[in-house]
């Protein structure tokens, strides 16, 4: 009976812990060539009574806002269950070449519904189905998605399918070299991935070509408790040079 009683105890343990309030907290920059900062970005994630709440600003700096002067600010929320995180609301504002665009998306038993003001002027072709969009994440989720996967397997096994209001895609992570990391605040143990994108639907005149790289390189955290693998460094190649985005804050509570 006692060794019944300390497993019971460890059960309930095991539990409460899972069960508290969690926050990160990640500020990143963004640089091309190197050298030439052009943006920078903050990823939010907390976690509380099986609930989380995502938030994220990007905006351009630098000689980028010669060319973009970019704002977007997006917040996603949902439940999280055993198996992963799954959204139920998402809303994001874009300001971008003096325009603007608000996209408010919510996800319930009979699909996504999305309010998209202006709209867009087509859906793609062929666009995102229902049964698409309902089995994939918000973008915000998704980050938080594929870091829970790499962070629990410790290895490059994550993979997410995302829709935006009107492009669908896979992002996965692939090899997988472990590594120490320092900078930006995190000094401890990471692992570099292949991060892949790929275009579904969606995608119009050959967009799916210019959304985004095919293949990325990618670091992410291994923290201990197998929680979520923020993501610690982005390398990717674009028409102008090399790219980057580097953490700049990093922030666990």
């Amino acid at each position: 009976m006692k060794g019944l009683r300390v497993l019971a105890v460890a059960v309930l343990l095991i539990f409460a812990q899972r069960a508290e309030a969690q926050s990160y907290r990640l500020q990143y920059e963004a640089q091309v060539l190197g050298v030439v900062p052009i943006g920078r970005a903050s990823y939010e994630v907390s976690t509380s009574g099986g609930r989380y709440l995502a938030r994220a600003t990007v905006r351009t700096t630098g000689v980028a806002q010669l060319f973009d002067q970019t704002q977007i600010s997006a917040a996603a929320a949902g439940a999280l269950r055993a198996a992963g995180p799954a959204w139920s609301t998402y809303n994001l504002s874009h300001g971008y070449a003096r325009k603007f665009r608000r996209i408010d998306m919510q996800r319930t038993r009979e699909g996504v519904s999305a309010v998209v003001a202006p709209r867009f002027g087509d859906m793609g072709s062929p666009p995102a189905t229902p049964a698409q969009q309902n089995a994939s994440h918000d973008p915000l989720t998704a980050i938080f998605a594929l870091g829970r996967q790499i962070g629990a397997a410790g290895a490059c096994n994550g993979r997410v399918n995302v829709f935006d209001g009107r492009a669908h895609y896979r992002l996965s992570a692939s090899g997988g070299t472990r590594g120490a990391f320092h900078g930006g605040g995190y000094n401890g143990p990471a692992i570099r991935c292949s991060l892949n994108y790929s275009p579904i639907a969606g995608y119009t005149n050959g967009e799916e070509r210019r959304a985004a790289p095919p293949r990325a390189d990618a670091w992410f955290a291994l923290p201990a408790d197998r929680g979520f693998g923020a993501l610690l460094q982005l390398n990717v190649s674009t028409p102008v040079g090399p790219a980057r985005l580097d953490l700049r804050g990093y922030e666990k509570t």
